[in-house]
């Protein structure tokens, strides 16, 4: 199967934070050879982005069987797919540090990380450029510490991938409940 693009969708949820953070995140893998590498993609930018915000005891979730069995096996060095190591090694090793665990959920349960993918992909190359990632807290429009680190995360020196992403909407309410409450 030729290489062909790819969409990718992210979901975070961060309960350490209350009010709790939700993060959308979508993204388009410029060269992508199958299911599997996308999902493995997908789960180490999703380690790298936890990384990136000091997150730790984290669940991940996929709807992949294949990948999370293989993300669980104690032997990880013959993933099924070759061209996937790089990105399942940086999986292994940010879950392993953040003392995180994967699991295997329904197709069902996993719409909205499958919504964002299809989204990247319906966006054609030039209005991804023109999208600016936003943080719906609105005294956050200049500065989010949150989209700050997310800029920061790039995944595009991992083997030969080409990722083209922005978060393109965080619902960030940390500093909404503090001012409410107003705690400094």
């Amino acid at each position: 199967m030729p290489p062909r693009q790819a969409g990718l969708g992210i979901l975070i949820v961060n309960v350490q934070v209350q009010p709790t953070q939700t993060i959308y995140i979508h993204a388009k893998l410029a060269e992508c050879t199958s299911v599997l590498m996308a999902e493995a993609v997908s789960l180490a930018f999703a380690a790298t982005v936890a990384e990136t915000l000091n997150l730790s005891n984290i669940n991940f979730l996929s709807d992949c069987q294949q990948l999370v069995h293989f993300l669980n096996a104690a032997d990880q060095s013959n993933p099924p797919d070759w061209r996937i190591k790089p990105f399942t090694q940086m999986f292994s090793n940010c879950a392993r540090s953040r003392e995180s665990k994967i699991f295997k959920i329904k197709r069902q349960l996993n719409s909205t990380a499958d919504a964002l993918a299809r989204q990247a992909l319906s966006v054609s190359a030039s209005q991804y450029s023109s999208l600016e990632p936003t943080c719906s807290y609105e005294h956050h429009v200049l500065q989010c510490s949150l989209l700050q680190a997310l800029q920061a995360v790039d995944l595009n020196n991992v083997g030969s991938v080409r990722l083209v992403y922005k978060p393109f909407v965080l619902i960030c309410t940390t500093d909404l409940l503090r001012e409410k409450n107003n705690v400094s």
